[in-house]
């Protein structure tokens, strides 16, 4: 039983490790043309307010036709004009910064200041924590304490990675409603991947069941 679940953990982490560094590997030059992009973004909205001339963003947008989930309000060509639905769009725009609401300015700013930071913490911290775990169950280490605080603090960074990706899509979402109108199409808040509620969820219930593991193997440890 021991050999089979030290075979299903370093699987899973084998896996694990190969989505997301392969994700990385794939969006490299992605991650580091949106850092750039946000960061000459900041400086041009820092320059702007003082010179008083309009910002420009680049915003993520979920859309839904306006005329219902099955209307197809774009034109597209293939060898003949064709309709065409369109959920999910990436424009820049510009826009004067009193186009948009004082408080939604302010909460944009500081979701950038805080969120970011602990997005970047979460990504870094949940490899380490997966690798701790794997290590631990191949040291024969299966109902070691450690290992139930390790999967709680996998599940709760999963739902906080949730949480900090929402917050952030509901303020790019704000802003667009104010800035943006694409005809046909009404503008949508994106809820994010609930793949990372699931996941979170999942591992917290493991949490729970080894934590329970522990204390019978205690207890039958006193008995004996």
């Amino acid at each position: 039983m021991n050999k089979r679940l030290k075979i299903i953990t370093i699987a899973v982490g084998i896996v694990y490790t190969v989505i997301v560094f392969g994700q990385i590997y794939r969006e490299m030059n992605g991650f580091a043309e949106a850092f750039k992009l946000g960061y000459n973004e900041g400086r041009n909205e820092a320059m702007n307010d003082a010179s008083g001339l309009p910002r420009k963003k680049t915003l993520f947008l979920s859309l839904k036709p306006e005329d219902g989930p099955y209307a197809f309000p774009t034109t597209a060509l293939n060898q003949l004009p064709v309709k065409a639905g369109i959920e999910k769009m990436r424009i820049q725009v510009t826009y004067m910064k009193e186009e948009v609401p004082k408080g939604v300015r302010v909460v944009h700013n500081w979701a950038m200041v805080l969120l970011i930071p602990i997005l970047v913490y979460v990504i870094i911290m949940v490899p380490i924590q997966v690798f701790r775990i794997v290590r631990s169950i191949t040291k024969n280490k299966i109902f070691d304490p450690w290992n139930t605080k390790r999967l709680r603090k996998i599940g709760n960074a999963l739902l906080l990675l949730y949480v900090v990706i929402l917050v952030l899509h509901y303020v790019e979402y704000k802003i667009a409603t104010h800035v943006v109108h694409v005809v046909g199409y009404s503008v949508q808040m994106d809820w994010g991947n609930y793949t990372l509620v699931l996941l979170g969820v999942v591992v917290l219930l493991f949490a729970e069941v080894l934590k329970i593991s522990v204390q019978l193997k205690e207890e039958q440890d006193l008995t004996v």
